[in-house]
């Protein structure tokens, strides 16, 4: 019942002006959204959604089965984005991304284990994938499935059709186009370059890593 009402007073919103959606939302929702924040003609399943001031959130964007959705200052979600998560007692079911980030269009989020990324990230070009979630077969030939955190720590750039399985990224790191993340780098240090399939550090940077601002 709660999905239904969230999702008439959603389609309802689309209708008004910025101000007046963040305030429906707020009051019908509980949801809290910031000054200057703009949702397009995106549809938001999620109880618990906290989104900063001066962000956008454009056309089109699912986020389906969360339990939390939180978005930081400044930062763009982009159009035709599809973020879900399953429907299991004790998972996070979370997406969380920090302050002046950005995601592109056309991707896909697997937030069942709860995906975070941080803040000045761009994930860039389309087709990427991140995946939260694995199926195992017990020795009794029952399935178990497992979820796991996928965090990408401040300052990093994501290549198109990227795909990262429950994998930590440290910051001011690049991943490169077409690369398959598969485990946790943040041992190897800050300011990695890691391409390839299955990826490896193939470039380490000196410095913080300067995101092009692509808003």
């Amino acid at each position: 019942m709660r999905k239904v009402l969230s999702l008439f007073v959603q389609i309802f919103g689309m209708l008004l002006p910025s101000g007046a959606k963040r305030f429906l939302f707020s009051l019908a929702l509980g949801w809290k959204v910031g000054e200057g924040t703009k949702i397009g003609f995106s549809i938001i399943l999620c109880p618990n959604v906290r989104i900063g001031s001066n962000s956008r959130i454009g056309h089109f964007n699912i986020f389906r089965d969360l339990k939390i959705l939180q978005i930081g200052d400044e930062t763009e979600i982009l159009n035709f984005n599809h973020f879900m998560a399953r429907i299991e007692d004790g998972w996070p079911a979370a997406f969380s991304i920090g302050s002046n980030s950005l995601v592109t269009s056309h991707h896909f989020f697997d937030c069942g284990g709860r995906v975070r990324i941080g803040n000045l990230c761009c994930v860039g070009g389309r087709d990427s994938q991140f995946w939260t979630h694995s199926l195992a077969l017990r020795p009794n030939g029952t399935r178990q499935i497992d979820w796991r955190e996928l965090v990408i720590a401040d300052r990093c750039y994501l290549g198109a059709r990227a795909t990262l399985v429950y994998c930590q990224i440290p910051s001011d790191s690049v991943v490169g186009a077409g690369a398959v993340v598969t485990k946790d780098f943040s041992a190897e240090g800050s300011g990695l370059l890691l391409a390839g399939n299955p990826a490896q550090v193939k470039k380490r940077f000196d410095g913080p890593l300067i995101v092009a601002d692509t808003k």
